[in-house]
Protein backbone atom coordinates (compact mmCIF):
# COMPACT_ATOMS: atom_id res chain seq x y z
CA UNK A 1 0.00 0.00 0.00
CA UNK A 2 1.59 3.12 -1.04
CA UNK A 3 -1.05 5.35 -2.78
CA UNK A 4 -0.78 9.19 -3.28
CA UNK A 5 -4.04 11.46 -3.85
CA UNK A 6 -4.40 15.08 -5.18
CA UNK A 7 -1.42 17.22 -4.70
CA UNK A 8 0.90 15.25 -2.83
CA UNK A 9 4.98 15.99 -2.85
CA UNK A 10 7.49 14.53 -0.41
CA UNK A 11 9.21 17.51 1.43
CA UNK A 12 12.67 18.81 0.40
CA UNK A 13 15.87 19.52 2.40
CA UNK A 14 15.66 23.28 1.79
CA UNK A 15 13.04 26.12 3.53
CA UNK A 16 12.57 27.10 7.45
CA UNK A 17 10.84 24.56 8.89
CA UNK A 18 9.22 23.44 11.99
CA UNK A 19 7.97 19.65 13.60
CA UNK A 20 6.07 18.89 16.46
CA UNK A 21 5.49 15.67 17.55
CA UNK A 22 2.43 14.67 19.75
CA UNK A 23 2.81 11.28 21.87
CA UNK A 24 -1.62 10.85 22.47
CA UNK A 25 -1.21 7.68 24.26
CA UNK A 26 0.71 9.54 26.73
CA UNK A 27 -1.82 12.06 27.22
CA UNK A 28 -5.01 12.76 26.44
CA UNK A 29 -5.25 15.39 23.54
CA UNK A 30 -7.64 18.04 23.95
CA UNK A 31 -8.75 20.74 21.33
CA UNK A 32 -7.83 23.37 22.70
CA UNK A 33 -4.14 21.85 22.43
CA UNK A 34 -4.59 21.32 18.50
CA UNK A 35 -5.66 25.15 18.21
CA UNK A 36 -2.61 26.53 20.29
CA UNK A 37 -0.28 24.31 18.13
CA UNK A 38 -1.64 26.03 15.18
CA UNK A 39 -1.38 29.11 16.42
CA UNK A 40 2.43 28.69 17.58
CA UNK A 41 3.23 27.64 14.12
CA UNK A 42 1.43 30.51 12.95
CA UNK A 43 2.60 33.20 14.86
CA UNK A 44 6.31 31.54 14.38
CA UNK A 45 6.50 31.56 10.46
CA UNK A 46 4.53 34.91 10.42
CA UNK A 47 7.69 36.18 12.60
CA UNK A 48 10.36 34.72 10.75
CA UNK A 49 9.45 34.66 6.91
CA UNK A 50 6.10 36.29 5.35
CA UNK A 51 5.35 38.80 7.62
CA UNK A 52 8.25 41.45 8.25
CA UNK A 53 7.77 44.04 5.74
CA UNK A 54 3.70 43.72 5.79
CA UNK A 55 0.77 45.85 7.89
CA UNK A 56 -0.37 44.37 10.48
CA UNK A 57 -4.11 43.43 8.62
CA UNK A 58 -1.77 42.03 5.99
CA UNK A 59 0.05 39.94 9.32
CA UNK A 60 -3.24 39.01 11.13
CA UNK A 61 -4.69 37.33 7.63
CA UNK A 62 -1.40 35.79 7.62
CA UNK A 63 -1.75 34.32 10.87
CA UNK A 64 -5.48 33.54 11.11
CA UNK A 65 -4.97 31.55 7.50
CA UNK A 66 -1.85 29.11 8.71
CA UNK A 67 -3.56 28.50 12.27
CA UNK A 68 -6.87 27.81 10.48
CA UNK A 69 -5.10 25.16 8.10
CA UNK A 70 -2.98 23.25 10.56
CA UNK A 71 -5.23 23.46 13.30
CA UNK A 72 -8.27 21.25 10.93
CA UNK A 73 -5.23 19.50 10.44
CA UNK A 74 -4.11 18.89 13.38
CA UNK A 75 -7.63 18.14 14.76
CA UNK A 76 -8.20 15.44 12.02
CA UNK A 77 -5.03 13.69 12.43
CA UNK A 78 -5.77 13.84 16.75
CA UNK A 79 -9.39 12.83 16.01
CA UNK A 80 -8.57 9.53 13.70
CA UNK A 81 -5.24 8.64 14.98
CA UNK A 82 -4.69 5.11 16.29
CA UNK A 83 -1.13 5.03 16.40
CA UNK A 84 1.58 6.20 18.70
CA UNK A 85 2.33 9.44 17.29
CA UNK A 86 0.97 12.49 15.42
CA UNK A 87 3.68 14.45 14.01
CA UNK A 88 3.25 18.16 12.41
CA UNK A 89 5.68 19.78 10.10
CA UNK A 90 5.44 23.31 8.79
CA UNK A 91 8.20 24.48 6.02
CA UNK A 92 8.44 26.82 3.66
CA UNK A 93 9.60 25.74 0.49
CA UNK A 94 10.76 29.23 -2.21
CA UNK A 95 6.91 30.78 -2.42
CA UNK A 96 4.97 27.99 -0.93
CA UNK A 97 4.11 27.19 2.77
CA UNK A 98 3.34 23.53 3.31
CA UNK A 99 1.76 21.75 6.37
CA UNK A 100 1.92 17.96 6.79
CA UNK A 101 0.58 15.93 9.91
CA UNK A 102 1.37 12.14 10.08
CA UNK A 103 -0.27 9.59 11.83
CA UNK A 104 -1.77 5.73 11.68
CA UNK A 105 -5.16 4.79 10.69
CA UNK A 106 -6.90 1.49 10.80
CA UNK A 107 -6.55 0.06 7.73
CA UNK A 108 -9.91 -1.04 7.52
CA UNK A 109 -10.80 2.78 7.24
CA UNK A 110 -8.41 3.53 3.73
CA UNK A 111 -10.70 2.39 1.30
CA UNK A 112 -13.09 4.64 1.90
CA UNK A 113 -10.83 7.51 2.69
CA UNK A 114 -9.67 7.37 -0.85
CA UNK A 115 -12.78 7.29 -1.88
CA UNK A 116 -13.66 10.57 -0.15
CA UNK A 117 -10.05 11.95 -0.77
CA UNK A 118 -10.40 11.65 -4.50
CA UNK A 119 -14.08 13.17 -4.46
CA UNK A 120 -12.38 16.69 -2.69
CA UNK A 121 -9.91 16.49 -5.59
CA UNK A 122 -11.85 15.90 -8.08
CA UNK A 123 -14.92 18.57 -8.05
CA UNK A 124 -15.23 22.57 -7.68
CA UNK A 125 -14.06 23.18 -4.19
CA UNK A 126 -16.88 26.31 -4.09
CA UNK A 127 -20.06 23.98 -5.46
CA UNK A 128 -18.55 20.83 -3.05
CA UNK A 129 -18.71 23.82 -0.30
CA UNK A 130 -22.17 24.87 -0.66
CA UNK A 131 -23.25 21.42 -1.47
CA UNK A 132 -22.31 19.59 1.82
CA UNK A 133 -22.95 23.00 3.93
CA UNK A 134 -26.42 22.40 2.74
CA UNK A 135 -26.16 18.25 2.90
CA UNK A 136 -25.15 18.83 6.57
CA UNK A 137 -27.94 21.34 7.03
CA UNK A 138 -30.81 18.95 6.31
CA UNK A 139 -29.03 16.20 8.02
CA UNK A 140 -27.40 16.99 10.77
CA UNK A 141 -26.38 13.79 12.08
CA UNK A 142 -24.70 12.11 9.17
CA UNK A 143 -20.87 12.69 10.31
CA UNK A 144 -19.62 12.64 6.90
CA UNK A 145 -18.65 16.66 6.99
CA UNK A 146 -15.79 17.38 5.04
CA UNK A 147 -16.16 21.37 5.55
CA UNK A 148 -12.45 21.85 7.24
CA UNK A 149 -10.85 20.52 3.81
CA UNK A 150 -13.48 22.12 1.86
CA UNK A 151 -12.90 25.23 3.41
CA UNK A 152 -9.53 25.21 2.58
CA UNK A 153 -9.52 24.93 -1.04
CA UNK A 154 -12.29 26.90 -1.18
CA UNK A 155 -11.60 30.44 0.73
CA UNK A 156 -7.85 29.77 1.29
CA UNK A 157 -6.73 28.44 -2.13
CA UNK A 158 -4.93 25.16 -0.36
CA UNK A 159 -3.72 22.42 -2.64
CA UNK A 160 -4.48 19.32 -0.59
CA UNK A 161 -2.67 16.02 -1.08
CA UNK A 162 -2.71 12.27 0.90
CA UNK A 163 -0.30 9.33 1.16
CA UNK A 164 -1.05 6.32 2.59
CA UNK A 165 1.90 4.28 3.03
CA UNK A 166 1.78 0.30 4.84
CA UNK A 167 3.05 0.12 8.44
CA UNK A 168 5.41 -2.30 8.53
CA UNK A 169 5.19 -3.62 12.35
CA UNK A 170 1.46 -3.23 12.36
CA UNK A 171 -0.53 -4.49 9.32
CA UNK A 172 -3.54 -3.54 11.00
CA UNK A 173 -2.63 0.58 10.58
CA UNK A 174 -1.91 2.41 8.07
CA UNK A 175 0.25 6.02 7.76
CA UNK A 176 -1.88 8.42 6.43
CA UNK A 177 0.45 11.96 5.37
CA UNK A 178 -2.23 14.85 4.47
CA UNK A 179 -0.47 18.03 3.06
CA UNK A 180 -1.73 21.57 2.81
CA UNK A 181 0.09 23.80 0.29
CA UNK A 182 -0.35 27.56 -0.09
CA UNK A 183 1.14 30.47 -1.71
CA UNK A 184 2.99 33.00 0.02
CA UNK A 185 5.01 35.98 -1.10
CA UNK A 186 8.66 35.68 -0.32
CA UNK A 187 9.75 38.87 1.74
Amino acid sequence: MNESIGDFRDLSGGGARVSLVFYPGDFAVRWSQCSATADFFAEYFAAVHACRNEDEGARSEFIGTISYIVNELVENAVKFSVGETVEVTVVVEDDELVALVANQILAATVEALVDKFRELVSGDPQEMLFARVEANAENPESGASGLGFLTMMSDYGAKLGWRFDAVQDNPHNVLLKTMARLQVRNQ
